[in-house]
């Protein structure tokens, strides 16, 4: 006979069993943020930023297209040959192309001598010396593994003629297998592509 004694024990060993799974629900790890910051050695620098007897120069940079797979808050890594991975917990303060783009001008503070340095579109009444057209083809890494920025850029002049063209493809070890250490590898990436830049427009005529 099912008596109530025994409906009592029924619904004790029901809620021994779901206490766990209630308890658990509403809670979820914490989101961790990272951001991109400029290079303290590119800061540093106090090589000889312009060519001698070469005046410097007003700099625009952009516009800056990045692929899709980074249109994202989180942080993407890669897995072998053919599979990425969307962090759930691990994101970009803020849209990592405008992270990518302000780090990149504070990089290039550090090593030409342009002034001003201005982000694309240009403040009303501006039109840089020279233009630099970026078009981020990779900008990822593995944990553990590498960092990766690979980018097709062009320098174009205020008549609006490309006058110079390049791919640069730089690789980092983060020297840690977190997002942290991932993060500061890329920050790296971003420093490494402002040099390039600006020894190509050090080359360029007035």
């Amino acid at each position: 006979m099912f008596t109530r004694a025994n409906a009592l024990a029924v619904m004790l060993a029901a809620l021994a069993l779901t206490a766990p799974l209630l308890g658990g629900c509403g809670k979820s790890a914490p989101t961790r943020f990272y951001t991109l910051a400029p290079d303290p050695a590119v800061q540093d620098a106090q090589a000889d930023k312009a060519a001698p007897g070469q005046p410097c120069r007003s700099l625009g940079i952009g516009p800056v297209d990045f692929p899709p797979y980074l249109d994202r808050n989180q942080i993407v890594t890669k897995s072998g040959s053919h599979q990425m991975i969307v962090a759930d917990f691990d994101q970009w303060i803020e849209p990592l192309h405008d992270n990518f783009k302000r780090t990149l001008i504070a990089d290039l503070a550090g090593v030409t001598c342009d002034k001003p340095l201005v982000l694309f579109p240009w403040p009303a009444g501006v039109r840089p010396d020279y233009q630099v057209a970026i078009q981020v083809r990779r900008f990822d890494g593995t944990l553990g593994g590498e960092a990766v920025l690979q980018a097709d850029w062009s320098v174009i002049d205020a008549s609006g003629q490309a006058v110079a063209w390049q791919t640069s493809m730089f690789k980092e070890a983060p020297g840690g297998a977190d997002y942290a250490h991932l993060a500061s590898a890329q920050s790296r990436l971003v420093a490494r592509l402002a040099q390039d830049i600006a020894a190509k427009v050090r080359t360029l005529k007035p």
